[in-house]
């Protein structure tokens, strides 16, 4: 079955005009949604209109790399059965909408995409966004990771299916795999509020917010213990949002952040003052609509503790190559992917940029809807009256996406002169992926083995970098005892003024409290298992 997604012929698509067929729908969904049984979103029994409202799905990146909204894009219509009412709208970058338009065209066939970029509505975002170090990653300050608040704005410029009437929309993260209906997701009761999102309780508001800061500016009636929301998946009523103006809210909670001479929040740019202006207004979904971490590299005491108290012991995680460290464990173990409808791979170890031969990588329970698939690694566990099966994260997330559907030999080996062009320029985007991910192995290659080399090199007195010794006999800088015979010492290298005659030595402590190296003659340091003269 995992091979469908591997042999998939790359048709074409009329953007914004074409819809997947019913044969269509029951080849991307074969074993995946048609496997899972009755979906379990909280919804009503749905009405005729609710069937057959268009099902709006909204995506902001302006990462030149795709693939990982290919792969969103792929697993949300082969998760539901109901994958003829979506639209896709693409936001991003002028200059990436016409090569996304091109790679919707090969590695989505049959699939509606609409692609939007606003320059100036860009700008504008960019100009209210002020980058400190305490927020963490630069790269959160793109304004494509505030673009989804400014969604019917993007939309009602460009789109040929959203209108000043639409009611609701769906926005999600690029680095998720959806294992869920998204068509239900869209049908359900919001109960009148701005959104629904998931409350994420690990984190409390605090974690975020400087309370001292916010009160201080007079911002009284928020609770510092309140759980957050993950912003990963959103569905928003529009006339709602509109009405509360929480668009507008945002901005003047940027606005306070730039003003205030000390953060106002730290660790994240877009998430806090969402927070602040949503206030805890928003429909809760179940914990199963966003299965996260599955991107990061380690894991919070508090997370650990959660494992210890299931019975993983220390022999378990070493068969998961997961070693305990003193702040908790690395990598990262997903326990909730084996139910999760939205896997979301939020974290800096995303399954496209991991090495092929990165071994210590997050695990994760087997979804229950994966299960007929072939995996490369399967860690089956037995702790307790449970029973665990673990694959990697990374895994789960190529079953929707490898470098070999960038392009596709044609079907019937025939083929128009506009397919082979498109098919060979899919097939160069490939080749070029490729060329880059080895050309990055070969540089670290020489980069690993230049400092092996610098190592091995002998210096005066066949000394090498990186060597410990101790000092032979009491070393004065300028009259004055520095160093104490015995005092332990590092070498740095050769004296940068006399390489040949010198080695330049950082001991761990100096009488004088200096912190510098000091060059010293080879018969003034030795190894320290040497035997004293």
């Amino acid at each position: 079955m995992r091979s469908q997604w591997l042999t998939l012929g790359l048709g074409f698509l009329i953007l914004g005009s074409v819809w997947l067929t019913s044969t269509q729908i029951r080849t991307l969904g074969a074993g995946c949604a048609g496997d899972r049984g009755p979906a379990q979103a909280p919804v009503e029994e749905l009405s005729d209109v609710s069937r057959s409202r268009t099902v709006h799905l909204c995506i902001c990146s302006d990462d030149p790399d795709f693939r990982p909204a290919v792969v969103a894009i792929r697993s949300a219509v082969s998760s539901s059965p109901q994958s003829h009412r979506f639209v896709f709208h693409f936001v991003t970058t002028q200059e990436l909408s016409t090569r996304f338009l091109n790679v919707a065209k090969l590695q989505l066939p049959g699939i509606r995409v609409e692609v939007h970029a606003d320059e100036e509505l860009q700008l504008a975002i960019q100009s209210r966004i002020l980058f400190r170090k305490g927020a963490g990653r630069k790269v959160l300050a793109s304004p494509f990771n505030f673009a989804p608040f400014y969604l019917p704005h993007f939309l009602l410029a460009s789109s040929q299916t959203f209108h000043a009437q639409t009611e609701r929309l769906i926005y999600f993260d690029a680095d998720i795999v959806i294992l869920g209906d998204l068509a239900q997701l869209f049908d359900m009761d919001m109960q009148g509020k701005v959104c629904a999102a998931v409350p994420y309780c690990h984190q409390r508001l605090k974690t975020y917010i400087n309370f001292d800061v916010l009160h201080s500016l007079g911002h009284e009636g928020i609770d510092p213990d309140s759980c957050i929301a993950n912003r990963g998946l959103l569905l928003i009523d529009v006339p709602v949002w509109s009405a509360m103006k929480i668009t507008e809210s945002i901005e003047n909670w940027l606005d306070v952040y730039r003003a205030s001479d000390v953060d106002l929040w730290v660790g994240g740019m877009s998430q806090p003052p969402w927070l602040l202006a949503m206030n805890g207004n928003y429909t809760r979904l179940s914990d199963d609509w966003n299965c996260n971490s599955l991107g990061r590299h380690s894991m919070i005491p508090a997370e650990a503790a959660v494992l210890r108290n299931l019975g993983f012991e220390d022999t378990h995680l070493q068969e998961l190559h997961v070693e305990p460290v003193a702040n908790g464990l690395n990598p990262y173990v997903v326990l909730c992917s084996s139910t999760g409808r939205i896997l979301h791979y939020n974290g800096a170890m995303k399954p496209w940029l991991l090495d092929s031969d990165t071994i210590s990588v997050p695990v994760c329970t087997l979804p229950e809807s994966l299960m007929q698939y072939n995996f490369q690694w399967v860690k089956e566990l037995q702790i307790r009256e449970a029973t665990y099966k673990f694959v990697t994260c990374s895994e789960i997330w190529a079953l929707f996406m490898s470098d070999d559907m960038l392009y596709s030999e044609p079907r019937n080996g025939t083929e128009t002169s506009e397919e082979k062009a498109k098919r060979e320029d899919a097939k160069e985007w490939a080749n070029r992926l490729k060329f880059v991910k080895e050309k990055k192995k070969k540089e670290r290659e020489i980069a690993q083995e230049q400092q092996q080399k610098a190592k091995e090199k002998k210096l005066a007195g066949d000394f090498v970098t990186g060597q410990t010794v101790v000092a032979t006999h009491d070393i004065s800088v300028r009259g004055k005892i520095a160093v104490k015979k015995g005092w332990e010492g590092v070498v740095q290298g050769p004296s940068l003024n006399h390489p040949q005659e010198r080695l330049n030595v950082l001991f761990k402590e100096r009488r004088d409290k200096k912190t510098l190296s000091i060059n010293v003659l080879p018969f003034e340091v030795r190894h320290p298992k040497d035997a004293d003269d």
